[in-house]
């Protein structure tokens, strides 16, 4: 069964390229670029990863975060930003996240998706 992942990322060729690159190694990917798309999508579809970005307009990625934690069974997730921020850094990963700085090269963020969800 492919491993689904959901990305949220609001910069249209960041989410293109994730999205075009994970699918091209057998995942199943389900791209998002709002906060309200993902919330909605996350109530039904049951994500392996959760990949999502920090900034998402007036929302925020851990946010998401957060929710994701009250599915059963919960998604290995990551955060991404723009910015590397120690504090961001510290929350991220105080709420079970793996932070990652932009720019991410897809096979790295393919390692990072690949050792949450093991066996592969």
């Amino acid at each position: 069964m492919p491993r689904v992942i959901l990305i949220v990322e609001d910069d249209p060729a960041t989410l293109v390229g994730f999205a075009t690159y994970l699918h091209g190694v057998g995942l199943s990917v389900i791209p998002v670029s709002t906060f309200t798309e993902a919330h909605r999508i996350m109530q039904f579809a049951r994500p392996d990863v959760l990949v999502a970005d920090v900034r998402l307009g007036e929302y925020n990625g851990l946010q998401l975060v957060v929710q994701s934690r009250s599915l059963d069974p919960p998604p290995g997730v990551i955060v991404t930003s723009g910015y590397a921020d120690a504090v961001l850094k510290a929350e991220a990963e105080r709420l079970g996240a793996k932070f990652m700085p932009k720019p991410i090269e897809p096979a790295h963020l393919l390692a990072e998706i690949s050792r949450l969800v093991r066996p592969w």
